[in-house]
């Protein structure tokens, strides 16, 4: 019985996080491009609270599915922006 109540928490955790994680790395590609800058220049310009918030976001071990998910659909929807920026 808890095995149920656990997945299904994991996976509504997994379907709510998603859209969030797209929506991250969407406005991370914009301001990329925006910005003309590369990505570790666009981290070190940003304040130490937005780093702290990206960290939390793209670095929580839980958000991986929904991070790798999120990529996955980007990219898809984007094929033309599968050049990293370094």
């Amino acid at each position: 019985m808890e095995f149920w109540i656990i997945g299904s928490a994991i996976v509504i955790y997994f379907l709510v996080m998603t859209p969030v994680q797209y929506s991250n790395i969407a406005a991370t590609k914009k301001e990329l491009k925006e910005s003309g800058l590369t990505h570790n220049q666009t981290y070190e310009e940003m304040s130490f609270a937005q780093q702290q918030l990206q960290l939390n976001l793209q670095g929580n071990l839980f958000n991986l599915p929904a991070t790798l998910m999120a990529q996955f659909i980007y990219f898809m929807r984007h094929p033309g922006n599968k050049r990293l920026n370094r």
